[in-house]
């Protein structure tokens, strides 16, 4: 399995300028997949049995100028294209975006920020100290086993003064809008077009406006966004007679179609992994904040309801319907990645910044930095995402194992499983086998030359700092 992703991970030579870059790049992704904590940088050295000398050189790695983030993503994304069996609709790609908040401690760390959470877990603070991620993801695998493939993720909030353009019509930069341009970047590099599955946050104007105004050369639009409506939505009907366009008469409250039984149509959905019976009802209304036109598609799930919005009217309404249920892989993917790969667990901050108070208003004046502080900020951010990135990457050479060597996966398990959801074994079933294959004895791992450059910078004895060994009574 290490000679299969090997020879994946090679493809990324381009992006590196220096050698030795590259190098510790193949030593950290080995490590994401094969360490058995997630206490930072530190964990590579422990479960790879490096020496001690290579904490540095690692460190120096995610901040290192030798290569950037933004080129290896794009090689990345080149790379799922060609190498993961793509799910597509009406010959367009899947994207799926979502933001992810994870509590920080840090106190000289860039863009902490005093962050909400709206959830219904009773476990988790109303308010946290923590950094805002946003990220797209790309939908592969087989209509009878998906995954989201993490494509790129970045800060998208507390980073507004290294990042001060990305907003729309000469307004400032909101998590809306960052997100927007993200799914649109991603697909550019893509070379694709596509569609994105967001949640009702994003269900905004700006969302839109963003998608529409973005066409390639043959002046198709880039990115169709189907995303879930609010409850208080409203649109308008297009009528001839009407005086004006949006007038009072015409106005629909899109929660209100379901008192109408009639209009609606009953189909069965493989739907979230089962066989669904819903009932839906599909319509074309102005929607004011774009001042065009949005398919609208009232769904009657059992005793829920809701309303999911697509800027394609072209798109029918079971297709629509069926792309909004994979939205879900996202949160499925944030699990893996925080808990299983440990993407968020890093420590990189800087002392150009003055300690962050816990107050309630209480936050780093970034404006106020001068402009060497401002260069080392904008460095701790982008090691940050670095960091996230490549584990993201990790993630996804796990998913292709399970997609490409299933049946070698489950040969080599030798765990236990209560019951098997699927043919394709979960990420965490890969890395269990993957762990197996590279702790087991040395003459049974098959030698690459990614084994070979973690060999040679292996502990040749103890080191000095770990404590001595106590006599025997």
């Amino acid at each position: 399995m290490l000679n299969l992703l090997e020879k994946v991970l090679y493809q990324s030579r381009p992006c590196f300028s220096r050698q030795a870059a590259f190098f510790w790049f193949l030593i950290v992704m080995v490590g994401f997949l094969v360490r058995l904590d997630h206490q930072g940088v530190s964990s590579f050295v422990r479960w790879l049995f490096l020496d001690p000398a290579c904490y540095d050189p690692l460190l120096h790695f995610f901040r290192t100028s030798s290569w950037s983030i933004g080129g290896l993503v794009s090689r990345w994304v080149t790379i799922a294209l060609n190498h993961y069996p793509v799910i597509e609709f009406n010959d367009r790609i899947l994207l799926v975006g979502d933001g992810i908040k994870v509590c920080k401690e840090a106190r000289r760390m860039p863009a902490v920020k005093r962050l909400h959470q709206d959830s219904d877990n009773s476990g988790k603070g109303e308010y946290i100290y923590g950094h805002h991620f946003g990220y797209v993801g790309l939908l592969v695998g087989y209509l009878a086993k998906a995954f989201c493939l993490p494509l790129h993720g970045e800060l998208h909030e507390g980073v507004g003064v290294v990042r001060p353009a990305q907003g729309i019509g000469h307004k400032p930069p909101t998590i809306v809008t960052r997100m927007a341009h993200l799914v649109l970047q991603t697909a550019v590099q893509s070379g694709r077009l596509c569609y994105v599955a967001l949640d009702a946050y994003f269900a905004v104007g700006p969302t839109f406006l963003i998608f529409s105004a973005a066409v390639n050369e043959k002046r198709e639009q880039w990115v169709h966004v189907i995303t879930r409506a609010k409850d208080n939505y409203v649109a308008y009907l297009d009528r001839e007679f009407s005086p004006q366009k949006f007038h009072e008469d015409n106005k629909v409250k899109l929660t209100e179609y379901f008192g109408f039984p009639e209009f609606f149509e009953q189909v069965t959905l493989d739907l979230y992994g089962h066989a669904r019976t819903i009932e839906y009802f599909c319509i074309d209304l102005i929607w004011k904040p774009i001042n065009d036109y949005v398919r609208f598609v009232c769904v009657r799930d059992g005793e829920g309801t809701y309303v999911l919005m697509s800027s394609d009217i072209h798109l029918s309404p079971l297709e629509i319907i069926k792309i909004y249920s994979y939205r879900a892989k996202i949160e499925v993917m944030f699990l893996f990645l925080k808990h299983l790969i440990g993407g968020f667990c890093y420590r990189f901050w800087t002392k150009s910044l003055s300690k962050l108070k816990r107050k309630r208003e209480a936050q780093i004046d970034q404006s106020t930095l001068s402009n060497s502080a401002l260069a080392r900020m904008d460095t701790t951010v982008e090691a940050i995402e670095r960091f996230v990135n490549l584990a993201g990457i990790a993630l996804g050479l796990l998913q292709y194992l399970a997609l490409k060597q299933a049946s070698g996966i489950w040969a080599s398990y030798t765990g236990w499983l209560r019951t098997y959801s699927s043919q394709f074994p979960s990420e965490q079933v890969v890395q269990r086998a993957l762990q197996a294959e590279f702790f087991s004895p040395s003459e049974k791992v098959p030698i690459s030359a990614t084994l070979r450059l973690i060999r040679d910078r292996a502990r040749k004895s103890r080191p000095e700092s770990s404590p001595p060994a106590q006599p025997d009574p």
